[in-house]
């Protein structure tokens, strides 16, 4: 099965004490124009850049899970309830099967106990046969780090699980308007994979394979 995983968003969320009502939501919402990859060319405004991944990838009539690393903050989970809503507009346009978003409660902070709970907590929804998807954008930087190690957990130990696409989101401050980007980085996951072989093959130079597959690009 297609799986596709991500961090919710932390960026803050401001409520009227009174109403409830959101005053301020500093989760940017823009068209993320695609580098690298023309499956993740999508023409609607989204906040989350793993949307333009299952837009690529899932396919009508396919069952697909979309699995959200959610931490313990007000922001974060009303994230989650806006990722719901953009996914199941998707999933009306190109009609694909999923049970919606399944969020995964974890402890907000960047110790290393955190990180481990996480890439614990992901470990059932990896399964064999799967076909692993990964937005590398959110979080605090340990996060997608642990949610990586996940997916090459999945990847080297189980049976017949695939790397589909790894993204991550851009947005650049330095210029006007904030243009916004998303990245297929899947090529980096899979030259740290080309490495790990290397090493554990015992290559008498492994560089010069390296600088062959560089070259190439």
């Amino acid at each position: 099965m297609k799986k596709f995983f991500m961090i919710t968003p932390l960026q803050p969320v401001t409520w009227d004490a009174e109403t409830g009502n959101v005053v301020k939501d500093q989760l940017h919402s823009n068209i993320y124009q695609a580098e690298g990859n023309s499956k993740l060319i999508y023409d609607y405004r989204t906040r989350f850049p793993l949307i333009q991944v299952i837009n690529g990838y899932a396919e009508a009539d396919e069952e697909i899970r979309v699995i959200a690393v959610t931490p313990d903050t007000k922001s974060a989970w009303h994230h989650v309830e806006q990722l719901r809503e953009e996914l199941a507009a998707l999933q009306e346009r190109k009609g694909f099967i999923c049970r919606g978003v399944e969020a995964i409660s974890v402890t907000y902070a960047g110790d290393v106990d955190t990180q481990i709970e996480i890439f614990h907590k992901l470990l059932p929804y990896i399964e064999d046969g799967d076909i692993l998807y990964g937005c590398l954008t959110y979080g605090n930087k340990p996060m997608p780090i642990a949610e990586l190690m996940a997916i090459q957990y999945g990847y080297r130990t189980l049976q017949n699980v695939s790397i589909g696409c790894l993204v991550y989101g851009e947005l650049d401050h330095s210029k006007e308007n904030s243009p916004m980007t998303i990245f297929d980085i899947t090529a980096l996951i899979q030259l740290d994979e080309i490495v790990r072989v290397l090493a554990e093959r015992k290559v008498r130079d492994p560089k010069a394979i390296i600088d062959r597959l560089v070259t190439r690009q």
